[in-house]
């Protein structure tokens, strides 16, 4: 079996590509140039050089492939970065599934995000969940939303897709820190304060082996939520967390939504007013699909921010 990883150099990618390579006698990736691919390498894989945003390159790294995990993706809540969003978490989800062979198996990896926010913190998203029209406006989401909907739209026309929800990743390899910031940062002392919202959290090394789970016995069109449910958490309950689990006392101030905008604009050296913006909201699933139909279980959540702050030294 012939097998495609878009985004393997990244957080998610690294993980999938060391479970994969044990397995997979022939296992591609494809790669940006300039991308450090030395450890795919060494694990056997076949260096595909290119960009999802060109549609020739992933026609020639998908060519004869039995099974495709498309990983790659640009993760910005920043408005300037709409159109980097769009061309590679749409455009680049278009030029995979036209390249495809139509019998592959795709494993099409969204986000909670494109699931959408729950109105209030006791709610749960499940897959059934409706994108809520207030959520278009932030710019990631409405991206990840927009692409799996092409991805679903494929598998309506007879594509072999499956759609995976993954919740916000934490654990050990993130090279650019782009998922685990907000563990850092706290821990730096630069998150000064909270709002109302959370986030669905969940290990990366966790949602790696959901995805193969999901190639193997996934529905056809149909999405999966990779979360963990003792992992919903309001930030407060999440810093406070990560400062127990990290020994150390850091103090944040909660402030109303308002507030926090007003803050963000006076101080965006400390987080963005557009991060803001999607952080205050309740991005709070349910992963009863997944533990119920592929056996999908989660590491405790204490136990991943400690991986993912020993890893960095601290």
């Amino acid at each position: 079996m012939t097998t495609l990883v878009t985004g393997a150099t990244g957080f998610l990618g690294r993980h999938l590509v060391e479970l994969l390579a044990p397995q997979d006698s022939a296992l591609r990736i494809l790669a940006r140039p300039g991308a450090d691919v030395r450890a795919a390498r060494q694990l056997g894989a076949d260096v595909f050089e290119g960009d999802v945003t060109d549609a020739d390159a992933v026609r020639r790294a998908t060519f004869e492939c039995d099974r495709i995990y498309h990983l790659a993706g640009v993760v910005s809540h920043r408005r300037r970065d709409s159109g980097l969003l769009e061309a590679v978490n749409v455009d680049g989800t278009r030029h995979l599934l036209a390249a495809a062979d139509p019998v592959a198996r795709i494993v099409h990896v969204s986000s909670v995000s494109a699931v959408g926010p729950v109105a209030a913190p006791h709610e749960r998203a499940d897959e059934a969940h409706d994108f809520p029209a207030e959520a278009e406006g932030l710019p990631y989401a409405a991206s990840k939303c927009a692409g799996e909907r092409l991805a679903l739209e494929g598998a309506a026309r007879g594509l072999d897709v499956v759609v995976a929800n993954p919740g916000f990743l934490l654990g050990p390899g993130d090279v650019h820190r782009v998922s685990t910031w907000p563990v850092h940062a706290h821990i730096a002392g630069r998150i000064r304060f909270t709002t109302a919202g959370g986030l669905a959290f969940v290990d990366a090394r966790d949602v790696a082996q959901g995805l193969i789970a999901l190639a193997d016995r996934g529905r056809s069109g149909e999405r999966t939520i990779l979360a963990s449910d003792a992992a919903n958490l309001a930030w407060d309950e999440f810093f406070a967390l990560v400062a127990q689990v990290a020994g150390m006392r850091r103090r944040t101030v909660n402030l109303p939504r308002a507030a926090a905008h007003v803050a963000a604009r006076l101080a965006p050296w400390l987080v963005a007013p557009d991060d803001v913006r999607a952080a205050a909201h309740w991005w709070f699933v349910t992963s009863k699909k997944a533990q119920d139909e592929l056996a999908f279980r989660t590491r405790p959540l204490a136990e991943t921010i400690a991986d993912t702050l020993a890893a960095s030294g601290r």
